[in-house]
């Protein structure tokens, strides 16, 4: 009777189920060193929103950057840095703590985290700045 059951739902939840299940494998496939993957986030205790206009202050005050394209709504911005595409994005942790992840747009770790080091570097010195009010 439960075998049953299980095959009602599978079937019930098919369609919702699969695009979930094909992630998984696609992660689980990639040859990914963990010690790269841990220095590609960071977190402050900054809160998000703040946080998000820095980095998108570092990204475009610094000349070695171009930005693609910018989501405020999810946090994330698309840039460039030569021919390669990354992906920084904001997420709010708890009230007043933040992380940071920039992480390549294709997937390919094979580079390691140098782009990522020195967006943080940049982030850490602009966040150390007094905030000015404009008015």
């Amino acid at each position: 009777m439960t075998e049953i059951k299980i095959l009602k739902f599978i079937s019930k939840h098919f369609i919702a189920i699969v695009p979930y299940c094909l992630i998984v494998l696609c992660l689980l496939s990639l040859p990914v060193n963990a010690g790269v993957l841990d220095e590609c986030y960071k977190i402050y205790s900054v809160d998000a929103d703040n946080l998000y206009m820095s980095a998108l202050n570092v990204l475009s005050s610094n000349g070695r950057f171009e930005i693609s394209e910018i989501q405020t709504k999810n946090g994330y911005i698309l840039f460039s840095t030569g021919s390669k595409y990354y992906l920084l994005t904001v997420t709010r942790r708890y009230k007043n703590q933040s992380e940071v992840k920039v992480l390549p747009q294709n997937s390919d770790y094979s580079q390691g985290s140098s782009v990522a080091s020195a967006i943080f570097n940049l982030l850490d010195s602009e966040i150390k700045k007094p905030m000015e009010l404009v008015k």
